[in-house]
C-alpha cells in the first residue's frame, strides 16, 4: 500500500502530458518481488512490458505507472521482453529454455516454443513481426516463424553463448554478441562481419536505426562503437565503473541510454560520444533501459525491484545549459 502511495504520489508532482507521460519529474513504478531484468515500450508508448526473477512479465500503463496486467506461467527468471511491431502481441523468455507469446490485450497465452537446449538470454521480434530471433548459452541462435510457432533453418553455432541480438531495422541483418559478435544476413545466414573486442566478453549489441552503426557493452564497463558494414573498429566511450549489460538507441539514433552494474543510466550523443547525463537513484544494478517510442523518455529496470522513468529532453537542455556556461568561464 506504501509503494502505491508513493508512486501516485510521483506521479502527482510530474503532472501528466498529452502524450500520457509525467511532464517532469522521474517516475517510480513498483510491483516486482525481486530483480527487474528487463523491459520494452509498446510501439505506441501507452505501454510497457519488464520481465523479473519473480518469474513474471507486468503489462505497465505509462501514464499511471500502474499494472494493468501480470502474464504468469514462467518457471525461472524472465530475461527477455518484447512487444511485436504491431503491439498485439507479447514476447517472453525464461532463462530455463522456454519461449512464450501472449496476446497484448487478454493475456491469454499463445504459444510456447521448446526455446534452446539451455538458458536462454535473449530473444526479439523482427522488425515486420513475422519471425522471432533467440540466443542461447547452447553457442545457438534459432529464428521462429510466429505463424507457425516452429523453427525456421538458420546459421551454424557460435564458439560460445550468445547474450544479445538485434535485428537491423529493416530487418535484413542480425547481430550477435557474446564470446563473439557476428553480423549475418537473415536470409542466407551468411557472415557479413565480426567484431573483435580483446578488452572481455560482449554482453549488449545494438545496432543503429540507419543501420550503419553496431555498439556494445561490456564487462570492461566500456561501450564501443564498430562500423556495422565492415565490423571495423570505431571509438570507445568511458564511464561506467561496472559492465554495460542493456544499451538502447533512440528512434532517431541521435542518442544512446545505457545501464550499468554500477547502478546508474547514461545518456550518451551518439556523434560526439559525450555523456549527457548520468541518472542516479536505483539502488541496486540497473539491469535494462528502453527508449519511448517518440524519444522522450528512458525506462530502467534494476535489481532494487523497480523501474523509472528518466526525462530525456530535462537532460539535453541541462548539458546545453552546462556547456553554455563553461563557454561563458572560458571567455571570462
Amino acid at each position: 500500500m506504501k509503494r502505491a502511495l508513493a508512486a501516485a504520489f510521483l506521479f502527482t508532482l510530474g503532472c501528466t502530458s498529452a502524450n500520457h507521460h509525467p511532464t517532469r519529474f522521474q517516475a517510480i513504478w513498483y510491483g516486482h518481488t525481486n530483480d527487474v531484468l528487463c523491459a520494452a515500450f509498446s510501439p505506441d508508448g501507452t505501454k510497457a512490458l519488464s520481465g523479473s526473477r519473480d518469474q513474471t512479465v507486468r503489462l505497465w500503463d505509462t501514464s499511471t505507472g500502474e499494472t494493468l496486467f501480470v502474464f504468469q506461467g514462467h518457471t525461472s527468471p524472465v530475461i527477455a521482453v518484447a512487444f511485436s511491431p504491431d503491439g498485439k502481441t507479447v514476447l517472453s523468455a525464461s532463462d530455463m529454455l522456454s519461449l512464450r507469446a501472449w496476446d497484448a490485450a487478454t493475456g491469454k497465452e499463445l504459444f510456447e516454443t521448446p526455446g534452446h537446449g539451455i538458458f536462454v538470454y535473449t530473444a526479439l521480434f523482427s522488425p515486420d513481426g513475422k519471425k522471432i530471433l533467440s540466443g542461447a548459452s547452447d553457442q545457438t541462435l534459432k529464428l521462429w516463424d510466429v505463424s507457425t510457432d516452429r523453427e525456421v533453418p538458420y546459421w551454424p553455432v557460435h564458439r560460445d553463448y550468445v547474450q544479445s541480438v538485434a535485428f537491423s531495422a529493416d530487418g535484413t541483418k542480425t547481430l550477435a554478441g557474446g564470446a563473439d559478435s557476428e553480423i549475418r544476413d537473415v536470409a542466407t545466414g551468411k557472415l557479413l562481419a565480426t567484431l573483435a573486442s580483446p578488452t572481455g566478453l560482449i554482453t549488449e549489441t545494438e545496432l543503429s536505426p540507419d543501420g550503419n552503426i553496431a555498439l556494445t557493452g561490456g564487462w570492461d564497463g566500456a561501450i564501443k562503437l564498430w562500423d556495422a558494414h565492415t565490423g571495423a573498429f570505431k571509438t570507445i566511450w568511458e564511464g561506467h565503473d561496472k559492465t554495460v549489460n542493456w544499451t538502447a538507441f533512440s528512434p532517431d539514433g541521435s542518442l544512446v541510454a545505457s545501464s550499468s552494474y554500477d547502478m546508474t543510466v547514461k545518456l550518451w550523443r551518439t556523434a560526439t560520444g559525450e555523456c549527457l547525463k548520468t541518472w542516479t537513484g536505483h539502488t541496486g544494478r540497473v539491469n535494462t533501459v528502453a527508449f519511448s517510442p517518440d524519444g522522450l523518455w528512458v525506462l530502467s529496470g534494476s535489481d532494487d525491484q523497480t523501474l523509472r522513468l528518466w526525462n530525456v529532453n530535462e537532460a539535453v537542455i541541462d548539458a546545453g545549459l552546462k556547456a553554455l556556461e563553461k563557454a561563458a568561464q572560458k571567455k571570462n
